[in-house]
Formats: structure tokens, sequence, C-alpha cells
């Protein structure tokens, strides 16, 4: 899909989530992703965050590093493919 290998979830939270930067004039910068831990479970999730959007979770890991290194690889895809689309 994006061209890098997925786990069944994390397949399902990219055809899941939502498009945040489709609304988003062409020329506001370029969301940031952060690692955010749930309070309630041993869980990480990465968010697209963009000053005026609300902010979207796009990825959910077992470790803040699985979280945090997500986002060196499927992180930079999701944010390409999000500018082929917006630029389209």
């Amino acid at each position: 899909m994006l061209g890098f290998s997925q786990t069944p979830r994390q397949r399902a939270y990219l055809l899941a989530m939502a498009n945040i930067l489709e609304n988003v004039p062409g020329d506001q910068e370029e969301p940031k992703l952060i690692v955010r831990k749930a309070p309630h479970a041993a869980v990480w999730s990465v968010w697209a965050v963009l000053e005026g959007t609300p902010s979207e979770e796009i990825f959910e890991g077992s470790s803040e590093e699985e979280a945090s290194n997500w986002i060196n690889t499927g992180g930079q895809a999701w944010l390409k493919e999000r500018r082929r689309k917006r630029n389209a």
C-alpha cells in the first residue's frame, strides 16, 4: 500500500484514519508527528498535530520505541501520501 510492511492493526489504522490534510490550505506547514502514551493502558500512539486542525491518531504501538520508530518509516510514508493526495 504505502511501500512498507504493515501488521493488520497498522493497516486498519491507515485505512480508517481521517485525512487531516485534505482541508488544509496548500501553503500551511506539515503536521507534526508526536508520540503520546495512553493514560489508561500500556499503549503509545503517534498523533498528527497541525495548528487549527483536530489532532488525529495515525498509529498505535505497544512501546514508546515502536511508536517513535514508526515516525521514521510509516510516518514519513504517511506524510508523503498525504502530500501526494493534497497536491493531486
